[in-house]
């Protein structure tokens, strides 16, 4: 028996297992594994040292574990960095057992990702040690031994006694939250410090935070992106160039950030951030017609929110002017041309029962 310790995420793993694997032709596999994107396993894996293979290295089962228990195959291989420890990870999955050709479990059946910060303890092992490898856009498949997924048991019925599991999973995006951990134990003056690279770095980070969670949990996204106009605001540029590139951000974060605003009805805030985008987008260097009719546009959905439709035409007919031939905005136009014709015949109606309460004559 081969007993060894493993580490990933900060978290040890002692395993035990009599042999280790070999390669994924040891795995009684479904059909669907059966595919023509790789290069079938079986060939010399030390054949491209030889040339043969050059620039398909790839191709070939690699161990991830000392012991040889999780060894992966990449199929679609992409040129990222490799996903940090602790990063927030969003993937699809599927998992199938040995000899089942429907997977245990799939993120694509359930037409929903997957979501977790590396090493967390939400998922199994060999998930995480899975992903520690792997880069944005890549897809892989890895084969598990049990003492890296279920263990001796299993989850009858479900997942069997001793099951070895296909794990075939695609990395969807990640974003690094160390780096705003730091920045967050940062002294006031040590922040002060950090050059723009890095600054924009961090505010980048709180802006991909912010869309990845606006659609579940738009008060986190809020956050988020409020965290990172901070980041931007506190730096000092040292010059005209440096000055430009930190409004070109501040630009994207405050127009994502007025949408959150929008979402909670914070109408007021809302127009702050979505006018202080604008009036940089008027600037020669940074000028861009799509995104200033969006900003426009944004600042008359706060003025309808609050039934202020003189306002609210105001802001839209400089948002048509930018963008003429936006459907989205001329659709809105079209509604609010209704929303005001509506609202004079209430007033006049007013006007007359007032009126004729009052003894008026025509």
């Amino acid at each position: 028996a081969v007993v060894s310790t493993q580490s990933t995420g900060g978290t040890t793993f002692t395993v035990k297992q009599e042999t280790p694997l070999n390669d994924f032709d040891e795995f009684k596999k479904p059909e669907i594994w059966d595919t023509n994107e790789i290069t079938p396993i079986g060939i010399d894996p030390n054949a491209h040292k030889e040339g043969a293979f050059k620039g398909k290295e790839h191709l070939f089962p690699e161990k991830l574990t000392p012991d040889g228990f999780i060894i992966k195959q990449i199929i679609k291989p992409n040129s990222n960095a490799i996903i940090p420890s602790r990063a927030w990870v969003r993937i699809h999955y599927s998992i199938y057992a040995e000899g089942h050709d429907e997977p245990i479990d799939s993120t694509r059946l359930r037409s929903r990702t997957h979501d977790f910060i590396v090493g967390d303890g939400v998922n199994i092992a060999a998930v995480d040690i899975a992903v520690s490898s792997m880069k944005k856009g890549e897809k892989s498949r890895f084969l598990a031994e049990c003492l890296y997924c279920y263990g001796e048991m299993g989850v009858p019925p479900r997942i069997p006694k001793k099951a070895r599991l296909l794990l075939d999973i695609e990395v969807v995006t990640y974003y690094d939250d160390n780096k705003l951990n730091e920045y967050d134990a940062m002294p006031p003056d040590d922040r002060r410090d950090i050059p723009l690279d890095g600054v924009l770095k961090l505010a980048s980070i709180c802006r991909q935070k912010g869309n990845e969670s606006f659609k579940k949990n738009s008060r986190q996204a809020y956050n988020s992106y409020l965290k990172g106009y901070k980041i931007l605001d506190s730096h000092s540029p040292a010059n005209e160039e440096e000055e430009w590139k930190l409004q070109e951000e501040k630009i994207r974060i405050s127009l994502n950030l007025a949408q959150a605003c929008l979402e909670h009805g914070k109408t007021i805030d809302c127009r702050r951030y979505a006018g202080e985008a604008a009036q940089y987008l008027l600037n020669e260097n940074l000028k861009n017609p799509t995104k200033l009719a969006k900003a426009h546009y944004t600042i008359y959905k706060s003025y309808m929110k609050e039934q202020k439709l003189d306002q609210a035409k105001r802001e839209l007919e400089i948002a048509v002017k930018h963008a003429p031939h936006d459907p989205t905005i001329r659709e809105a136009f079209v509604k609010l041309e209704k929303a005001q014709a509506r609202e004079n015949e209430l007033e006049k109606d007013a006007m007359s029962q007032m009126g004729e309460k009052m003894g008026w004559r025509g």
